[in-house]
């Protein structure tokens, strides 16, 4: 049997042109056809009520938080910045309930991006709200110029999940987050870091989150996480 691997969908609002006024649940095919391609089933997740969130991710070996815009910094109690976009308030309380409940269910967790600093929050821990800004000194993390193409190093730990999936203690990513991990959240362990100092990796029993989007390269992160689902 493939396992089944649920995906948080994200949600847009309707547009003062949409003819439909509706929200919208989707996610960007890429993280689909590189599950599909290691061997997994992917579902979207759907936006329903949060009671319904245990008996939705029961059938599911595994969720995955895709990227997205901005979390909103009230949930690691900092009032809002200019440089921070917040997307719907419904989908942050959303993904964040089953980020927890996954958890005490004892699904694996996997994150990206928004999902990997989705995964920080519901631990407890905090973001900067815009790395140019709060760390003046840092590398350009936002490279939307090159969404496809490795931009600068991670150094991986060798007794990481991460090290196993990619043989290396050093790899080079591709960068599309303005906002990045400040304080770190319980009980998880950062286990790779950018040239600059920013945390990229995140591990802890049955989670493993990256920073970078490896939906958009090729390489072994699907196939790893997906050989880390069929183990148990």
């Amino acid at each position: 049997m493939k396992p089944l691997i649920a995906i948080a969908g994200v949600f847009t609002l309707p547009t003062e042109t949409s003819v439909w006024k509706y929200r919208e649940c989707f996610v960007n095919e890429a993280y689909t056809t590189q599950l599909e391609n290691a061997g997994a089933l992917p579902y979207i997740l759907p936006n329903l009520k949060e009671e319904s969130i245990e008996e939705l991710l029961a059938p599911f070996a595994a969720l995955l938080v895709p990227g997205g815009k901005d979390f909103d910094p009230a949930y690691y109690h900092e009032a809002k910045k200019e440089c921070t976009e917040c997307p719907l308030a419904r989908m942050d309380s959303y993904q964040l309930a089953l980020i927890k409940k996954a958890w005490q269910m004892g699904k694996w967790i996997f994150g990206i991006c928004r999902g990997f600093q989705g995964i920080n929050i519901a631990f407890g821990g905090s973001l900067y709200q815009d790395i140019k800004v709060e760390r003046p000194q840092s590398l350009v993390h936002l490279r939307t110029d090159s969404p496809y193409e490795p931009v600068h190093k991670v150094t991986l730990q060798k007794d990481s999940r991460l090290y196993q999936a990619f043989g290396t203690e050093e790899i080079a990513v591709n960068s599309l987050h303005h906002q990045g991990i400040k304080t770190l959240g319980q009980g998880l362990r950062a286990t790779a870091v950018s040239e600059d100092g920013i945390v990229e990796g995140i591990e802890a029993e049955r989670i493993l989150a990256v920073q970078w989007h490896p939906e958009a390269l090729a390489t072994s992160f699907f196939p790893y996480i997906v050989s880390l689902i069929t183990k148990g």
